[in-house]
């Protein structure tokens, strides 16, 4: 899309203060986000593709969509056939049950305290489950509202954070063969390098191997067994097991190379635009600390977003933005609520369109470009881009 065009949208998105809006989304500072619906569903449809008939997705949901906005993704997901949604916390599971989501959710961060099983139970969100304490205490609050309790049992493999230990897993699974109100729907474990180490995959694959064997002999049926993100579920094809967990990869990102078979479509691009511009001499000290000088006769472009809306501070004098399809670069410090920019060598006006990431003209400039000159992942830029920021989706 044109930049011209993409002003034409941002007006009509943007009515003065005086007029009834136009969107759903008001906003009268300029700058937001975009969120391409079409984009995702086409990245959902090819990791589908990709892993096959005998994989079910779970579209990995958590931090609000990465930052992309959780409810209006998890029904594009349900849409083209995700087997589920996941989710981190009750909270963000109640917040798509709320909005009208009615495919299974499966929590994937700890219930604690354990009575909040019963706001599981509630919503019907399928609670993880890594001990055995956790799992009596769930059959007892399914038994209280005599009901049956499906719930996923999580496996530490060695990521050391949640799971019992594939040996612990033993204990849990006999006990759970004398049980009418729980019922295991799900065995997982999450790969530590998916992206960097081969060697530790297959260490943690063989231990998980162990559990789904011992899960098998014990006669479960109908349990999901899980462990691949993006970057298993791409590289490692003994991974994906009968249900894959894609996160970045919706979004249009991947720490690992995508196959030339895969057009990766990024989901999200934000825009800003110019609110002031001055001409100043060689020499002209800009921002807080003066950390940066100008060398020549300069044209400097204030813009209207700062680390307040997730801009990384880490990228002040070291970040580059898209006017007019060239880059341009970030002059002085980052600061809350502006940022400035050296635009010297293209002809600009105020109200001039700014693409901090996204595609202009043929440029691009991406979040792993932001991730790199902030010293981090791309996921830290998506989910922190606030909520004051807001999010338009478009077709």
């Amino acid at each position: 899309m044109s930049a011209p065009g993409l002003l034409t949208l941002r007006e009509n998105l943007n009515p003065p203060p005086t007029e009834p809006a136009s969107s759903p989304v008001r906003f009268y500072r300029p700058t937001w986000v975009e969120i391409s619906t079409h984009c995702f569903a086409s990245n959902l449809r090819q990791i589908k593709q990709w892993v096959g008939p005998n994989a079910h997705v779970l579209a990995v949901l958590k931090a609000d969509g990465y930052g992309h906005g959780a409810l209006p993704l998890a029904q594009v997901a349900a849409s083209q056939g995700a087997a589920m949604i996941g989710v981190s916390s009750l909270e963000e599971g109640i917040h798509l049950r709320e909005g009208g989501v009615e495919i299974p959710i499966l929590i994937l961060g700890s219930i604690y305290p354990l009575e909040n099983f019963n706001v599981a139970l509630q919503y019907n969100l399928t609670p993880t489950v890594s001990s055995l304490e956790a799992a009596r205490h769930l059959s007892q609050i399914a038994e209280s509202k005599n009901t049956v309790a499906d719930f996923h049992l999580k496996i530490d493999t060695g990521m050391g954070r949640l799971g019992v230990s594939p040996l612990g897993a033993k204990p849990i699974l006999e006990w759970l063969m004398t049980q009418k109100r729980v019922r295991l729907a799900g065995v997982y474990s999450h790969f530590a390098s998916a992206d960097t180490d081969p060697g530790f995959v297959q260490e943690q694959m063989n231990q998980f191997h162990q559990v789904r064997d011992l899960v098998l002999h014990h006669g479960f049926q109908g349990v999901l067994f899980h462990m691949a993100n993006t970057a298993a579920a791409l590289r490692f094809p003994q991974s994906r097991f009968n249900l894959v967990r894609p996160g970045l990869f919706l979004y249009g990102a991947s720490l690992v190379p995508v196959p030339k078979e895969i057009q990766l479509e990024p989901v999200l691009s934000w825009y800003t635009k110019i609110v002031f511009l001055k001409t100043v001499p060689a020499g002209t000290p800009i921002g807080y600390g003066s950390t940066f000088r100008t060398q020549r006769e300069s044209t400097i472009a204030t813009l209207p977003v700062g680390y307040a809306d997730g801009l990384p501070r880490g990228v002040s004098n070291k970040g580059w933005v898209l006017v007019k399809g060239r880059r341009c670069p970030m002059v002085g410090r980052v600061t809350m609520d502006q940022v400035t920019v050296d635009v010297t060598d293209v002809k600009v006006d105020i109200g001039e369109l700014v693409t901090l990431i996204g595609r202009q003209e043929g440029e691009t400039i991406s979040a792993d470009d932001w991730a790199l000159w902030a010293g981090t992942i791309s996921y830290e830029i998506f989910c922190g881009i606030t909520k004051r920021v807001p999010r338009v989706m478009i077709p």
